[in-house]
């Protein structure tokens, strides 16, 4: 199993993206927001987004988050050293970014078919936790242009809609977390009682945050862990996976969460060369 992952360096937003389609103003320039009503939205169910840096990056991960993807989509990312190279230094060739449970795990009739983590929905559903993240995983490349291609022939929408892409290189300590992890569903709902004693509810939003003890890192880890502190702090959102490329794509998806963090306690020293340190990160 892979330790945990996380991307704090988005290299999608020093990039000039361009897409296949758009649909009146919503632009690939609103994938480099923050955003949840920020979208590109596509004319149809094929898109193709490219990406181009002046320099080289390094890229090891691109994720689509807060899409109307469903389980049967399909995501191929191509990476080209330099602008006009014809053969790719990276194809990931077509994948599934957000699949389904798969029955093996989870005994048939328990779960419907198709059916993953996410609550699919379109733009208007992801206040209220609708939505799937796309990712794919692979081994770092240095790229100035990279092609992603998506296809969601099954859609309800009749077209694809993306909130915002993320690119780069990741982090993953040389030891995980510990074992405790915790996964919180927040919602701002709030009961009340009517004059007449019915119990209503005041809608709000939801969202997901996740706690976990870094309590094992080494010199190394503890500078990084440092560096993303200070670099990110609490604005800068960052991509974070506990369970990267998990055999089970259920328990990735819900341990994964494009946030930022809500905590900067302190990063400690418990004994020699081993430094321990709280992390949590809650959802955009």
């Amino acid at each position: 199993m892979s330790n945990l992952r996380i991307l704090y360096d988005n290299a999608a937003d020093r990039a000039v993206l361009t897409a296949s389609s758009q649909a009146g103003a919503l632009g690939p320039a609103n994938l480099q927001r923050d955003s949840k009503s920020a979208v590109l939205r596509a004319t149809g169910t094929v898109q193709t987004i490219t990406a181009t840096w002046p320099t080289q990056e390094a890229i090891a991960c691109v994720a689509l988050i807060f899409t109307n993807l469903t389980s049967s989509a399909r995501m191929r990312v191509r990476a080209f050293a330099q602008p006009g190279d014809a053969v790719p230094v990276l194809d990931s060739a077509w994948t599934m970014p957000c699949p389904e449970a798969p029955l093996e795990s989870y005994p048939f009739g328990e779960l419907p078919l198709g059916w993953n983590a996410y609550r699919w929905g379109s733009v208007n559903s992801w206040a209220r936790g609708g939505g799937a993240d796309a990712v794919a995983w692979f081994a770092p490349v240095f790229v100035r242009r990279m092609v992603i291609d998506v296809f969601c022939p099954d859609t309800a929408d009749g077209y694809i809609e993306l909130s915002r892409l993320v690119a780069g290189n990741y982090w993953s300590p040389e030891y995980n977390a510990d074992y405790g992890a915790q996964l919180q569903l927040q919602d701002s709902s709030e009961d009340y009682r009517t004059a007449a004693g019915d119990l209503k509810t005041a809608v709000g939003t939801s969202s997901d945050k996740l706690s976990i003890q870094l309590a094992h890192l080494t010199p190394a880890d503890r500078a990084r862990f440092m560096r993303i502190l200070r670099e990110n702090g609490k604005e800068r959102a960052v991509l974070f996976s506990l369970y990267p490329e998990n055999p089970d794509p259920l328990l990735e998806q819900d341990h994964m969460l494009y946030g930022k963090a809500s905590n900067l306690d302190a990063v400690s020293a418990p004994y020699y060369e081993t430094y321990s340190a709280p992390l949590q990160i809650e959802g955009i």
